[in-house]
């Protein structure tokens, strides 16, 4: 592994302090330090992963390996929009929500009966409409078919953006 994708796992998934971060990968602690500055936004952007990784309860999956699944296609699993597009429809005033919900993609569970942190692959992102429409009544695969539907319906907006 990368020492620097290593001393990221250490800082922020271990919270270990520089001194055992210089042990733990052999280097000057000089080195650590200079790293935290240089690391600063891939250190930002795991800190807020690990928020969500802890607030989910998915301690049993590594940080880096949720970190890599969160990163990857950042897409409503059943109607495909993308935070950008949700972020357009927000600044267009194309949609609304209630709650202080909606502007970042969720996490959903494709099988809602296996906790977040049974297996990873159950995991999926979702836009909060179609995370609040699925509900428990629909399976992953037949959520997809509504996904469809809603889809049209945020393509129409988009082209009025």
């Amino acid at each position: 592994m990368d020492k620097k994708k290593r001393y990221l796992e250490l800082l922020i998934e271990k919270q270990f302090s520089f001194d055992r971060i210089s042990n733990e990968l052999g280097i000057d602690r000089k080195v650590v330090s200079k790293w935290y500055e240089e690391l600063r936004p891939e250190r930002e952007a795991l800190a807020k992963v690990r928020t969500i990784w802890l607030t989910k309860g998915l301690q049993d999956i590594p940080l880096m390996d949720f970190n890599e699944w969160y990163n990857n296609n950042r897409k409503c699993y059943y109607c495909g929009i993308t935070e950008d597009e949700i972020k357009i429809l927000f600044e267009k005033e194309q949609v609304h929500t209630k709650r202080n919900r909606g502007k970042k993609l969720e996490i959903d569970r494709k099988i809602p009966e296996l906790s977040y942190k049974d297996d990873i692959k159950n995991l999926v992102h979702s836009c909060y409409w179609c995370n609040n429409a699925k509900t428990d009544a629909f399976t992953a695969e037949e959520f997809k078919e509504v996904g469809k539907a809603i889809s049209i319906i945020w393509q129409r907006r988009l082209q009025k953006c």
